[in-house]
């Protein structure tokens, strides 16, 4: 078990927000991290960009993190898709610290009603210019298992809470997150993982999802049933993401892949 001591300060989600969450299914926290800290985050993601473009294709452990990687040749030069690495600080400590500032962990501590939480996800999306990455409409949910012997909701309301920081300013144009709203209200939905999967339009209106456009340091908090998703990016900058997710103490029975992935990590919030 980690003791998450970095600050000792009190970071407090108004009771609105709170409620927002859960109603909502989002909400968008502003100006969460400073200027600088952004800056320092960025040198890590420069330095895992870099290494990414000497891996291999696939999903290639190196330095305790797991790198996603899609390469073609256009006949004269290799063309390389960074999709994510997986549990960042792994390779990147200055991440993992990061991911578990004090911070992150009390909203974590808020939303979900604990003084503990299991750190599972710790990972950078890159989506670069022309890369094309997108994310079809999904639940998170899915991806942790819900419906299976790999989670179980222990206090009644999803017991995961997903942050995403925004490390570069997201605009309309460089593939926003896409949120439906409201759609948490409906539970699990065991929604298939295809964008060109027809019946996936029975459970909602992919027209009502709104863009989460944020400013650099920016946080936006969602829970395991909200639906989402990402366009690609069709600008000529980056729209780079730090996500950092976090299970209720109990919830999770999945290893997921990195060196320290998992950690129960105490809360202070005075």
């Amino acid at each position: 078990m980690k003791s998450n001591t970095k600050n000792s300060s009190q970071f407090i989600l108004p009771k609105n927000k709170i409620d927002e969450f859960y109603e909502v299914g989002f909400i968008i926290i502003e100006n969460v991290f400073t200027i600088n800290e952004i800056s320092n985050i960025i040198q890590a993601l420069n330095r895992l960009e870099s290494t990414a473009l000497l891996l291999d294709q696939g999903m290639i452990m190196h330095n305790g993190s797991q790198f996603v990687i899609d390469k073609h040749s256009d006949g004269s030069t290799i063309q390389t898709k960074i999709k994510r690495v997986v549990w960042c600080g792994s390779a990147e400590p200055k991440l993992l610290k990061m991911g578990q500032d004090s911070r992150l962990m009390q909203m974590a501590g808020q939303i979900m009603g604990c003084n503990q939480a299991n750190h599972i996800i710790n990972q950078v999306h890159f989506k670069l210019p022309g890369d094309n990455v997108f994310f079809p409409f999904h639940q998170d949910s899915r991806h942790r298992g819900y419906g299976t012997n790999s989670w179980k909701d222990i206090n009644g309301k999803g017991s995961y809470v997903q942050m995403v920081m925004a490390i570069d300013e997201v605009t309309l144009d460089n593939g926003p997150m896409l949120f439906v709203p409201h759609s948490c209200r409906n539970g699990h939905l065991d929604l298939p993982y295809d964008e060109e999967d027809e019946t996936i339009s029975q459970y909602f209106n992919a027209e009502d999802a709104v863009p989460a456009l944020m400013n650099p340091g920016s946080v936006a908090l969602f829970g395991p049933y909200t639906i989402h998703g990402s366009k690609p990016n069709k600008s000529y900058k980056p729209r780079r993401v730090f996500i950092n997710g976090f299970a209720y103490p109990g919830a999770n029975f999945r290893d997921y892949p990195g060196k320290g992935s998992g950690e129960l990590i105490d809360i202070h919030t005075e």
